[in-house]
């Protein structure tokens, strides 16, 4: 279908435009070129309008502004900047004059930015042909620019659409996608995948052909996260916002103040004077004076200028607390990461259905296309996205009550083409009060609708330990949601005489332990992981000391000290990361993962058989389902 222009001409013009609007719309334009891949979509519409306009007013650059004069000439000069026509089928495919003229007319109309509104890119993986890359466009702050993944080796597809296409070309059966958690910066991320991908591509490193099918597609999802202390997003914040800074300042200033007056107020005109008194009776006498009270009263009251000191001690906890970027990072979790990735799979389910309808001529038939036409979701989440996922369940599912998700066909769909099969979290940064009764129930609803729950934790995690419980004291509802993570359990062996269920799933404060939860009618969602405790694992473990009374003291401080030697590069240590050792391709978990994901639909004991295999010679301890064991519930 052709649709008329509804701009007057090529070139555009930029008169009739004050000089405030020309600078805005060229910064807003040089924005998107900067944060997006080049020849994706919203980075094509950029530079279509670019190209239509004439050279800016008192733009002294060298100009990007070619002033073109007809649409056939824009799309033109932009297949001449395409490097490979080959590996930009997408953009060459649909790029033409009338993609340029519906561009311009969203841009004329004043609609350029729902033209642009997807909020995720799609990259592919040069070396493996079903490796693939999301990200969110979201950056981690106004004046930082996205770092690209690294163009020898994504390639940008140009929108889901080029995606949904591969998806159907290749009959893809099942998909995993795996995303990271607080502090992994853009770089890191992409080395860390780039590095799981080899191992799960190559095949002259799994002589067993156990390698993914070249029906599973393997997606790598990264959300603007940001590391501690150095991350840019934290300093030009500060550069960039004097105001806001001097009045928290002021308002932090003038707490100190008020609390300092009101407590020199009550030492002076109260406390003295009542203790003066006090010290008139006999029996108080002897020991007024031997405490010369006197004299401490008229010094404390003569130091007043300790509250300064606070109040610059106070700003110093609040910033540490900032640049400890965990509070950011949530926040990005929650409201950038987890609807770009419910958006990701909604678009998803819907291109894949324009593929399918489109005319059978237009495509070649599949000679083996999958069963019934869908696509099984595997969704791996390690710390805070282990948060992220189940708030893209919840916004992904149609109905959250607690009965309407169980025992239903149509519960694990999250689209008409897209199931829910497995969802596995590594050291989730998950409240352990989210899974109660009457606490935040659509977390309950929401990873209900999964086949399978497989939990790989730690109690030996020392930053899901320690950093939420400092990072939300002043957030979360109540205290518990605070200091007792998901991620956290840990099991310990039992005296039930019931073989299947050797273990139980407990949780550690410092020194002591308690029941992760009651077997009470809440108790079902606990019965429907599968644990597995890593807590003594080579990798996220530096200790190999087992949970004792006269160990727990020690263990915390000593893998501390490891952890940070390893950091540092000391080569005693070796790879040690207590919170995200699960996905070194070294480690037994990561086989598990392999084993995870390469099955799928096959039999639950056959599942169980594998992973006790894989955990054979290994300090892992395993407890499956209780709803597949003969004494669960169900």
């Amino acid at each position: 279908m052709t649709n008329p222009q509804n701009y007057l001409k090529l070139p555009l013009s930029w008169e009739n435009k004050s000089p405030e609007t020309i600078k805005n719309d060229c910064q807003w334009l040089e924005s998107i070129i900067k944060n997006a891949a080049p020849f994706s979509d919203w980075w094509v519409k950029a530079r279509i309008v670019q190209l239509a306009y004439r050279k800016p007013p008192l733009d002294r650059r060298e100009s990007t502004y070619a002033g073109l004069n007809s649409a056939g000439k824009i799309v033109e000069h932009l297949h001449r900047l395409c490097p490979d026509r080959h590996a930009y089928a997408g953009f060459r495919n649909q790029v033409n004059e009338q993609y340029v003229i519906d561009v311009l007319n969203r841009w004329h109309n004043r609609e350029f930015t729902q033209a642009i509104s997807r909020n995720f890119e799609i990259y592919e993986d040069t070396h493996y042909p079903n490796v693939f890359l999301v990200t969110s466009t979201a950056t981690v702050s106004l004046y930082v620019d996205r770092p690209l993944p690294p163009p020898d080796r994504y390639r940008p597809l140009f929108n889901v659409d080029e995606f949904a296409e591969i998806v159907q070309k290749r009959s893809c059966q099942q998909m995993t996608l795996r995303t990271h958690g607080y502090a992994t910066s853009a770089q890191t991320f992409y080395r860390l995948f780039r590095q799981e991908a080899d191992a799960l591509g190559e095949a002259e490193s799994d002589p067993e052909g156990k390698k993914l099918s070249d029906r599973h597609f393997y997606v790598g999802y990264h959300w603007p996260s940001e590391t501690p202390f150095t991350s840019p997003g934290l300093w030009s914040d500060l550069g960039k916002n004097w105001g806001i800074v001097v009045k928290f300042a002021l308002v932090l200033g003038g707490f100190a103040g008020i609390l300092g007056l009101l407590l020199a107020g009550f030492v002076q005109f109260f406390a003295i004077p009542l203790l003066e008194t006090g010290g008139q009776l006999p029996w108080f006498r002897p020991l007024w004076e031997w405490s010369n009270f006197n004299t401490w009263a008229e010094v404390a009251v003569a130091w007043y200028w300790v509250i300064p000191t606070l109040f610059v001690l106070w700003v110093m906890l609040m910033q540490n607390l900032r640049i400890l970027v965990y509070q950011r990072d949530r926040y990005r979790a929650i409201h950038y990461g987890a609807p770009d990735l419910g958006e990701f799979f909604w678009r998803l389910d819907r291109a894949v259905q324009r593929v399918e309808k489109r005319p059978a001529d237009s495509t070649p038939p599949d000679p083996d296309p999958p069963a019934g036409g869908t696509i099984a979701v595997n969704l791996v989440g390690h710390s805070m996205g282990g948060l992220l996922l189940v708030n893209v369940l919840r916004i992904l599912s149609d109905r959250f009550g607690k009965d309407d998700c169980t025992n239903v066909p149509s519960a694990s769909q999250i689209g008409d083409y897209l199931v829910l099969d497995k969802l596995i979290l590594a050291s989730p940064d998950i409240p352990l009060e989210f899974l109660r009764e009457g606490r935040n129930n659509y977390v309950r609803s929401a990873m209900r609708r999964c086949g399978q729950i497989y939990l790989m934790s730690s109690d030996r995690d020392i930053i899901l330990r320690y950093m939420p419980t400092l990072g939300n004291w002043f957030s979360e509802p109540s205290i518990e949601m605070s200091g007792y993570r998901l991620g956290n359990l840990y099991l310990k062996p039992t005296a039930d005489c019931n073989p299947d269920c050797k273990y139980r799933p407990y949780i550690r404060n410092l020194w002591g332990s308690q029941p992760a939860a009651s077997p009470t009618s809440a108790y079902d969602l606990f019965e429907r992981f599968n644990y597995l405790d890593c807590s003594e694992m080579k990798g996220v473990n530096g200790l190999q000391w087992p949970l004792r009374p006269y160990t727990v003291a020690l263990i915390d401080p000593i893998n501390t000290f490891k952890f940070l030697a390893s950091v540092f590069g000391f080569p005693t240590v070796g790879k040690l990361d207590l919170h995200g050792g699960y996905f070194l391709t070294d480690t037994p978990t990561f086989a598990i993962l392999k084993l995870l994901m390469r099955v799928n639909g096959a039999d639950k004991a056959d599942i169980d058989a594998g992973i006790q295999a894989l955990i054979k010679e290994t300090p892992i301890r395993y407890l499956p389902s209780q709803r597949f064991l003969s004494g669960g519930s169900e």
